[in-house]
């Protein structure tokens, strides 16, 4: 009898245990997960937004950001900015994207705008990011590959591109050829893409975008 009732508390232990291994399962599946790395720093990625600007020629822009969970002047944080063209006109359709122009907007690129940040205190600006002490970097090529579209948005890069160090709000140096990647599973809040016009001096108005969306 006392082996018969041991042998039931050993199967309901062993019942309890992979319930709890199954819970953990998938809350860990449910979770966002993502990263950023220039250079030899990594800042994990936490939530994604999807912003769509309509048609241009035969493809649709959308913009596909990525930020950490802390955007604060005590430790690093990162943001992942990139304007592409995609076939599908609510979605980035699945597939690799290469470099391309804004004007010619094909399916399948992505453009110069991209712009990826880790570092301490990240601010948007009109048309632009930036950050007080960190490293700002512009893909020059690479490859955005889009693995998943569904609930989940399963994206990745890998490149190199011009980066710009900062300290204390000032540039202090350049490096050419930075290699740099990130990768992101998760959900993606979407919305309509919102656009202002701003002059400079050296051309007409030029149409930009609004990031605080990444911010909210």
């Amino acid at each position: 009898m006392n082996n018969s009732i041991k042998l039931l508390v050993l199967v309901f232990i062993t019942l309890l245990s992979s319930c709890s291994s199954d819970d953990e399962g998938n809350q860990d599946t449910n979770s966002n997960k993502g990263f950023l790395k220039i250079g030899n720093q990594t800042v994990e990625l936490s939530q994604g937004y999807l912003e769509n600007y309509g048609i241009r020629g035969n493809a649709y822009n959308i913009d596909f950001s990525l930020r950490s969970k802390s955007l604060s002047e005590s430790e690093d944080g990162a943001v992942v900015y990139f304007e592409l063209f995609s076939s599908l006109q609510d979605n980035l359709a699945k597939g690799e994207y290469s470099f391309g122009g804004y004007s010619e907007a094909t399916a399948y690129t992505f453009t110069k705008w991209a712009q990826s940040i880790l570092g301490k205190n990240i601010n948007p600006g009109k048309g632009d990011l930036s950050v007080a002490n960190g490293v700002s970097i512009k893909p020059l090529s690479g490859t955005f590959k889009v693995s998943e579209n569904g609930q989940k948005y399963k994206v990745s890069f890998t490149g190199k591109g011009t980066a710009s160090i900062y300290k204390d709000g000032v540039l202090a140096s350049t490096q050419n050829d930075v290699a740099f990647s990130m990768q992101y599973y998760g959900d993606v809040k979407k919305s309509e893409g919102k656009t202002f016009t701003a002059k400079k001096s050296n051309s007409t108005s030029l149409l930009q975008k609004d990031h605080s969306v990444i911010f909210n």
